[in-house]
């Protein structure tokens, strides 16, 4: 007798009942398709009911694969969810994380080397030229031509670096050192009226002056880099990538980095009250004009590394640095 025959005690009253419950307990004893496309929400039974007929009912199932509609939806998401300050996709797992911060570290001391060092030794060495043109601080002169002498420091700290050491391609670097000036220009030139607002307001009081310089001026460099991408790339046509979101991005997080520069350059200023950092960057009386220049130097770079290693450390994709390690 097959094991799928009805029981005695349960023989339906006709013959297509018969066949009706035959085929419905050999799907019972099928297992389940394994086809996302063919696999039903809910199965159908049939209950033999007391009269001895048979009803058809819906049985929900427990389990389901997911469609491939929902599974599309689900990747949308993921792709939404680059763009989140909490969330890490599993494409960004991918790659390594210490790998990757020990790239960001990499980029982040060429970047101390080529640039952000020689931006406060620039601007040191240009405020001794704008004091012998008989420019005081709190003139205009003074701002341009420390801002002037900053942005050159920069456009020749990475071309240099870039061409000579790194090999890279002269046009590119060029265009590239001259878009990073322009935004060294914005700031270095509204560094000094900034702090001299916030002197004449806090005091001298440093950590005011030193986290309102960072907000000031990181938004200056930010807007400088903004208008050299329209300028170089998109007006004049120079190897400078367009302005467009992703580098919207990037541009934000580089102008906080630099943010920390100009606040740590506050601490020249030895007479600043509670200037925790006026050793050894403030600039002494008895220094010379290089060791100013060199304690200067030293200032943007130490300001400029603790804002980046923090940033070092954020998840892949929110670090303004990741779009250029591709």
């Amino acid at each position: 007798t097959s094991v799928f025959a009805p029981h005695p005690r349960l023989q339906p009253r006709n013959q297509l009942a018969s066949r009706l419950l035959l085929r419905t307990r050999n799907q019972e004893a099928t297992m389940f398709p394994t086809s996302a496309t063919r696999l039903p929400r809910s199965l159908a039974k049939h209950v033999l009911t007391r009269s001895g007929g048979l009803r058809l009912v819906r049985v929900p199932l427990s389990t389901r694969i997911v469609p491939e509609k929902e599974a599309a939806a689900a990747r949308a998401v993921s792709q939404s969810a680059r763009m989140s300050t909490v969330a890490e996709t599993e494409e960004m797992k991918t790659e390594s994380h210490t790998a990757l911060i020990a790239k960001r570290y990499q980029l982040t001391t060429e970047v101390i080397a080529s640039k952000v060092f020689w931006a406060g030794f620039g601007w040191q060495g240009s405020s001794v030229i704008a004091e012998q043109m008989g420019y005081g601080a709190d003139t205009g002169g003074f701002a341009l031509v420390t801002g002037g002498g900053e942005a050159t420091a920069v456009f020749l700290g990475h071309s240099l670096f870039y061409t000579l050491i790194k090999g890279g391609v002269a046009k590119d670097e060029l265009s590239t050192a001259l878009w990073l000036g322009t935004g060294t220009f914005f700031s270095g030139t509204a560094w000094q009226p900034v702090v001299n607002v916030l002197c004449d307001v806090t005091g001298n009081f440093f950590p005011a002056v030193a986290a309102g310089t960072m907000v000031a001026c990181g938004s200056a460099f930010y807007a400088g880099l903004r208008v050299g991408r329209a300028l170089w790339g998109e007006t004049l046509g120079l190897p400078v990538a367009k302005r467009d979101y992703d580098n919207l991005n990037s541009d934000a997080g580089l102008s906080v980095a630099i943010g920390g520069a100009t606040a740590m350059f506050v601490a020249c200023d030895g007479s600043m009250v509670m200037n925790m950092f006026s050793f050894p960057f403030g600039v002494l009386d008895t220094d010379t004009t290089l060791m100013a220049m060199v304690r200067a130097g030293g200032a943007t770079a130490t300001g400029y590394g603790i804002v980046q290693a923090w940033q070092n450390l954020f998840p892949k994709g929110r670090n303004w640095m990741d779009i250029y390690l591709k």
